[in-house]
Formats: structure tokens, C-alpha cells, sequence
């Protein structure tokens, strides 16, 4: 007897032999079809920061300190949700299909335009989805490689056949833009990508790391209208809606877990068989942050994707813009080995392979 999953179509995508014996799920391959992003048109220099905020900074003090040269700002009417709407519609147009064709949506956001509905479900709604599974990821900077997890669960077990994965921050509008320490180091942006089952195993997410320790979560905070007056572990209120951070132990602990994801991918590598990675997307944070992790494990600069210096930190945004960017100007073709690495607030850090 054949049980399983049937779609409107008619049909059947995974399914268990016998009813007498344990359910046995097909497994399926997950292939990255499509992918796609989306930056406000706005962009601010370091000296327009300076000169807008007066800032107690300058163009070189930033660039030299973080490598960022420029961010980009939402714009009164753009929100998390609208640019990963955009940044979505270009994802399903690379990947040949229409919303209607998508099966689940996973946002990943610190900067949600409400505490409730999910910025999926706004997504889903833009798009003209059909009543589907929409729900929002927390992890901070590893947001879109825990969506991204997320997502090739539902593929891989035959949940879904395509899953939409969305990474969209508007971080302008959750920095002091006083505080010349971290309203730096931030920007706006969305970036998507579609999932697709395959029957080829030896394509598309071929593992995942996902890490958090909630014991350094002093380090990175972003307060809101629902906290505490007194958050735990501090002696003092903390300013509403503004992110915190500690950039000297941030800088620590983001290096240490760059170095650590790079060899245990290289180590993945060599167990799944494939030849190597051939290109490393990290998390947008800071120049020496990659620098001192490149140092440390001999991976090649110049297969490294780097736009910090155009658009800076745009936390769960940051992986998906810079791979985006990377598959649309050919650093990375099909067939290639491409290594997502990201840390940030919980502390969270995450990696993972896909062969395109």
C-alpha cells in the first residue's frame, strides 16, 4: 500500500511501502534554482554619514577599520518585507517559476515590519502565493543559512517541492545613528533563494552546520518595544530599538568561528567526496575578520566573495546578496562547490555547502 504526500496536481511525492512497517520517507535531493536580491537605491558614503549624523569619523577611520566604504538606506517606503518580496520575485524568475509553484516560505529577519504577522506571510501575500506554510527565522547574521536549513528539511523529506528562503534587514532603522561604534558597520538589503527537490543527490545543499551559545548574548543585543527595562545579565537599562555590541569580543568570537566552519566544510568535503570548495561566501561584517580567517586557514582570497565596501553588514541579508551577486557575475558556475559561512547575535554561527 502507498501512502504520502499528494499535491493538487494528483501527484504523490514521498511515500512509505507498507503500513505494517516503520514509515520510510523518500529522500530527495535539494538543488538552489534560483536566486535573487534587492538593495535600496539609496546609497551613503562614509563622509555622508559623517556629515549627516556629525559624527566624530571620517571616511578613513572607517575603511581602514572595517574595509566598508558605503551602505545602502531604505527609502520611507521600503521595508524588510517589501524588499524581500523583490528580492524574491527575481529568485522564482532565475529559477522558472511563479508563486504559485512555491510550497513554503522561510524569512529570516531581526528587522521585521511587525512582531506579528510573520514578514513571511507579508511576503507570501505580495507575491500571490497559495495558502502556504510562511513563518519568520531569528538567528541574527546566521538568519538565512537557519532559513536555509530550514527549508532543504521540507524539500529533502518531500514537504515541499519548492521552498522560497529569505534574508531582508532594514538595520538603518535599529542603529543609533550617534554612536560612530556600530551605526558604521550597517545597511538595508534583501536577498532570496528557491529550493527544488532533485533526484540528483550529488547537487544542490550537500550539508548544513548550525551552532548557537546563549551565553554570549550580551555581546550582540537589539532591544525592543517588549523588553525589559533591565535586561538579564546587564545593570542598567538599555536604550530601546538600538543594536548593542561589543566589537572587540564580536571581532574574537567571529574569527575563531570562521576559522573553525572553513576546516570543518573542508573536512565535509572529503567525506561527501566532493573536490574542494571552490568558493567561500561569508557573512558581511568586517575586511578583517575575513583577512585573519583566510591568514589562519590558507583558503585563497581570490576565491573569496567580498561587497562589504559597497553595501556593509546587512545581517541575514549579507549571505544571500553576496552568493546572488556572485552566481549573476559568474564567480560561480554550475557544478562549483560554494561554502555559506555566517555568525552573529545568540551568539549563532552556520555553514553550509551547495553545489550549484
Amino acid at each position: 500500500m502507498r501512502r504520502g504526500i499528494r499535491y493538487s496536481d494528483g501527484s504523490l511525492f514521498a511515500w512509505v511501502s507498507h503500513p505494517r512497517v516503520a514509515p520510510m520517507v523518500q529522500l530527495f535531493g535539494v538543488a538552489l534554482t534560483g536566486t535573487g536580491s534587492c538593495l535600496p537605491a539609496r546609497p551613503v558614503s562614509n563622509d555622508d554619514l559623517a556629515a549627516a549624523f556629525d559624527l566624530d569619523t571620517s571616511d578613513e577611520w572607517i575603511r581602514t577599520r572595517t574595509g566598508i566604504r558605503s551602505r545602502r538606506f531604505a527609502a520611507p517606503g521600503e521595508t524588510s518585507a517589501s524588499l524581500g518580496a523583490a528580492a524574491a520575485r527575481t529568485a522564482l524568475a532565475a529559477a522558472g517559476l511563479a508563486p504559485t509553484d512555491l510550497d513554503l516560505i522561510v524569512c529570516a529577519t531581526v528587522t521585521p515590519d511587525l512582531m506579528c504577522p510573520a514578514n513571511a506571510c507579508l511576503i507570501q501575500a505580495a507575491l500571490g502565493c497559495r495558502p502556504v506554510a510562511a513563518f519568520d527565522v531569528s538567528a541574527a547574521c546566521s538568519g538565512f543559512v537557519y532559513a536555509l536549513s530550514a527549508a532543504t528539511q521540507f524539500v529533502r523529506t518531500g514537504a515541499a517541492r519548492h521552498a522560497l528562503v529569505v534574508g531582508a534587514e532594514v538595520l538603518s532603522r535599529a542603529v543609533n545613528l550617534t554612536d560612530r561604534n556600530s551605526c558604521i558597520l550597517f545597511g538595508d538589503g534583501a536577498g532570496a533563494a528557491v529550493l527544488s527537490a532533485t533526484p540528483d543527490a550529488g547537487t544542490g545543499v550537500r550539508s548544513v552546520r548550525l551552532y548557537a551559545d546563549g551565553s554570549g548574548q550580551e555581546l550582540i543585543r537589539v532591544p525592543s518595544k517588549v523588553s525589559p527595562a533591565v535586561l538579564p545579565g546587564t545593570a542598567a537599562p538599555l536604550g530601546r530599538d538600538f543594536i548593542h555590541l561589543n566589537g572587540r569580543e564580536v571581532y574574537r568570537f567571529a574569527v575563531t568561528r570562521m576559522i573553525e566552519l572553513i576546516r570543518l566544510a573542508e573536512a565535509d568535503c572529503r567525506e561527501l567526496g566532493v573536490p574542494g570548495i571552490d568558493l567561500l561566501v561569508p557573512h558581511q561584517v568586517n575586511q578583517r575578520i575575513i583577512d585573519a580567517a583566510l591568514a589562519d586557514t590558507g583558503f585563497p582570497a581570490d576565491r573569496v566573495v567580498v561587497n562589504l565596501d559597497r553595501y556593509g553588514n546587512t545581517s541575514a541579508a549579507s549571505v544571500p546578496i553576496a552568493l546572488d551577486e556572485a552566481i549573476r557575475t559568474g564567480r560561480c558556475n554550475r557544478g562549483d562547490t560554494v561554502l555559506l559561512v555566517a555568525f552573529g547575535g545568540g551568539l549563532t554561527w552556520s555553514s553550509a555547502l551547495v553545489t550549484l
